[in-house]
């Protein structure tokens, strides 16, 4: 019991020790730590969850065969982003390969909100989740990154900072920017479920 809360209170940077050092479970705790930062990530990129965790699989496994490469282990979440954001865009120029490809079956939006909405428990309709995140889809890079660390991470600014290697005032100010744009977007949406 002792030993879990000790290695759930591990830093990144003991973590990746630990993992370099033989340690396999210390890396399922990474995994658990960021599973829905990268599963989040992906599908603000491609829009379907299956195809989501598939990414954040690919994307897990692509930095455990890395990690020696990792040359900033306080820094893994922005180094995992990076790997997350490249297998998105590998996934979706596979997925364009296939469309142009005959007998290739693409998925479709309406079948991943119909699917997100069946696994439910969330207060949103399907419509007003694929709203929200075609609004988040619209900021601007950098922003993305931003707002997915900070919710679906759960990182504070300070903590984004230090994976990102950015000044902590630096990513207030950007959060407070990417807020200011989805406050004014999502204006509808906080109407409704009020």
């Amino acid at each position: 019991m002792a030993d879990d809360l000790n290695q759930s209170m591990s830093s990144d940077e003991q973590l990746v020790s630990d993992t370099l050092g033989g340690d396999k479970a210390a890396f399922g705790t990474i995994v658990e730590r960021y599973w829905n930062m990268v599963v989040g990530l992906a599908m603000s990129k491609v829009g379907e969850p299956a195809e989501a965790e598939d990414i954040a699989q690919e994307s897990f496994i692509k930095a455990y065969s890395q990690l020696r490469s990792l040359q900033k282990p306080s820094r893994f979440a922005g180094w995992l982003s990076k790997i997350a954001v490249q297998q998105c865009s590998n996934t979706i120029r596979r997925r364009i390969r296939c469309k142009n490809s005959l007998g290739c079956k693409a998925t479709g939006l309406e079948s991943a909100e119909a699917k997100a909405a069946e696994k439910g428990g969330h207060r949103l309709t399907a419509g007003q989740r694929y709203f929200i995140r075609e609004r988040v889809e619209r900021l601007p890079a950098k922003f993305q990154t931003f707002i997915l660390m900070r919710f679906v991470g759960g990182l504070s600014a300070v903590e984004i900072a230090k994976q990102l290697g950015k000044r902590p005032g630096t990513v207030r100010v950007w959060l407070h920017r990417a807020y200011k744009i989805l406050r004014k977007d999502l204006a509808p949406i906080l109407e409704e479920v009020k």
